[in-house]
């Protein structure tokens, strides 16, 4: 390596042979990070769960941008790595101490400042999330509530507006634009209620009730509820269908269910 150095910030100094190195995988890790977000954005149409309400859209919209704002991160630290690995790779035993690392005021203050924008970022994304929801959360005397208790391993749901309960094998009926609060919770241990389509996800606390946001599903079709916390032995049978049809459609179900206003 050459001896020539080459000055840096706040009086640094760099070796030519390293500054070379530097710039070279900084260039890799931006054109690879450029690419990987590309092919993301080109896939991620077909990878994430085709959006049956508004919450579910910013969900996968939520889920898209910070997959983008990770690449770059991830990237970061495989091209160094990779590249270390490769251009700095030792033949046989080595016999001396490798050369110890200098810091820099530019990478130091680098490193820091780009870290810290990331989190105020995802900290002022998360308020705004937060606050639209809330935004949401007014309810109406239309608003759909379904009482969720989980027990290991299975789930019931009860509609008290119009005493019906459904348990084990039967599935969730619920109508299309219409919105819905379910209202969650557990008799045992710690359970996951979700139900990805419709961008439902609470955990079922033991002893606690715990309301999700509204929800208004806008597409009729099929999903599933599923636990998403692990709570024993038959954790992954613990799921159950869901169905959004139309408003008739919903009636009929109710009707046949015993049920009544």
């Amino acid at each position: 390596m050459s001896e020539a150095n080459i000055e840096g910030d706040a009086g640094n100094t760099l070796p030519v042979g390293e500054a070379s190195h530097m710039r070279r995988v900084l260039i890799i890790w931006v054109v690879a990070s450029v690419i990987l977000i590309v092919i993301w954005l080109a896939v991620a149409q077909f990878i994430l769960p085709e959006e049956q309400s508004s919450l579910d859209g910013a969900d996968n919209f939520t889920f898209i941008v910070l997959t983008v704002l990770a690449i770059p991160v991830a990237m970061f630290v495989f091209v160094f790595l990779g590249y270390s690995l490769y251009f700095f790779r030792s033949q046989g035993r080595p016999t001396d101490d490798g050369i110890p690392l200098q810091p820099t005021a530019s990478i130091q203050i680098g490193w820091l400042g780009i870290t810290s924008l990331l989190c105020l970022f995802l900290v002022i994304w998360g308020m705004f999330a937060f606050y639209q929801e809330s935004a949401a959360a007014t309810t109406s005397n239309d608003t759909l509530i379904v009482q969720v208790t989980a027990q290991q391993w299975q789930w019931t749901f009860t509609y008290p507006q119009y005493h019906v309960t459904s348990q084990g094998a039967q599935l969730i009926e619920l109508p299309v634009n219409r919105p819905v609060i379910f209202s969650v919770t557990s008799e045992d241990v710690l359970h996951g209620f979700a139900i990805r389509a419709l961008g439902v996800r609470v955990d079922a606390n033991p002893g606690e009730t715990t309301s999700t946001s509204v929800v208004t599903p806008t597409e009729t079709g099929s999903d599933a509820v599923q636990c998403v916390e692990l709570c024993g032995l038959y954790h992954s049978y613990m799921w159950e269908a869901v169905n959004v049809v139309s408003a008739g459609t919903f009636s009929s179900w109710i009707a046949s269910q015993g049920g009544h206003s």
